[in-house]
């Protein structure tokens, strides 16, 4: 009878863990405290920023992006340890490349060597020349070639990259791409400020809160001409002005998975921002938008008066079907956060 007790206890102890491991499963919410993100003291960055390009190109399989930006404060990791490279030298860009697979697998960055070479476009002297361009990280950017470098403004510059065949073993179905050296040239200009001519539309960062496992950033920009697929054709929706700002903005919403699967874009999910500014508040519902510089986001042209305005950001709607794994890992429920945004009253 006692060796019938012995394998008893564990049999009750599984009969009574069981069901109170399913109710945890089905019952559990992250707790705000734990899953919030106070975001205020990261870098800012407009999500996916590595669609923002000065030039691109599809060339044998591979997509090519060339960028020119501000300098920026980069590290190296020497003996585990990070090191300031050197200060962001205003008279200095940052000038980078980054190189995916156009074909296969789209998006995904090849492990290359890039040689870059700036030329100054009237007396063709090298301003850059990199037999092997440092290899970077950087939020909201990822993995590129590229390093800050002395550029003079008011000047054009060309430039010529030469990308090396793909510098790893292949498995069947890829043992056929990416065999030759890729060259491309291009070119830009910098105005008397330095600033960069025809420069990719840039985003500016309201804000941006984490919840449950939901990453959330609020962008503006002036406005958009957005288009409707009618029949088989792309139609203007609302036509605008995109020289003056005025009163109207464009806001954009990135919603991004960083849990599961860290960065990816979130469809299908309800947006709304709510507006308010003393006695008026009003809600407008954001739906989805493909932007050549944003990718995939939410995002409408609102019209607000000057002053200062709080916007509540509610991300709701994630109630699709979810494999084990991601079944709590998300928002079972609305999620929002809090901004302010201002509008001058010169730029009416």
């Amino acid at each position: 009878m006692q060796g019938k007790q012995v394998f008893l206890i564990p049999l009750v102890f599984i009969a009574v863990l069981i069901p109170v491991m399913i109710a945890a499963l089905l019952l559990f919410r992250p707790d705000e405290s734990d899953a919030d993100c106070d975001c205020a003291g990261l870098p800012q960055y407009s999500a996916h920023s590595h669609g923002m390009a000065l030039a691109r190109e599809n060339i044998d399989s591979v997509q090519l992006l060339f960028n020119v930006v501000d300098a920026a404060e980069v590290y190296d990791v020497q003996d585990g340890r990070l090191q300031p490279v050197a200060k962001p030298d205003p008279n200095m860009k940052h000038v980078t490349v980054d190189v995916l697979d156009a074909e296969i697998a789209l998006g995904e960055r090849l492990p290359v060597s890039v040689q870059l070479i700036v030329r100054d476009a009237e007396t063709g002297e090298a301003v850059i020349e990199e037999e092997d361009a440092p290899a970077m990280y950087a939020p909201g950017h990822g993995y590129h070639f590229g390093d800050n470098y002395p550029l003079d403004p008011g000047k054009q510059y060309s430039f010529h990259v030469t990308i090396s065949p793909v510098q790893a073993l292949r498995v069947e179905g890829t043992h056929d791409r990416w065999l030759e050296p890729i060259e491309w040239e291009g070119s830009f200009s910098l105005d008397e400020e330095g600033n960069v001519e025809g420069a990719a539309m840039r985003m500016e960062q309201v804000g941006e809160f984490s919840r449950q496992g939901i990453h959330v950033i609020l962008n503006a920009h002036h406005a958009e001409t957005l288009y409707e697929v009618v029949d088989g054709e792309a139609r203007p929706v609302e036509a605008m002005d995109h020289d003056e700002m005025g009163t109207t903005r464009y806001f954009a919403v990135d919603v991004t998975d960083h849990v599961v699967n860290y960065e990816e874009k979130l469809v299908g999910a309800d947006v709304t921002l709510t507006f308010t500014q003393g006695d008026t508040s009003f809600d407008v519902t954001l739906p989805p938008v493909i932007s050549p510089v944003m990718g995939f986001h939410y995002g409408a042209n609102v019209e607000l008066a000057p002053g200062e305005w709080t916007i509540t950001a509610t991300v709701g709607g994630l109630d699709f079907q979810r494999h084990a794994g991601a079944a709590v890992s998300l928002p079972l429920g609305a999620v929002s956060g809090q901004f302010t945004y201002t509008v001058e009253e010169a730029e009416m």
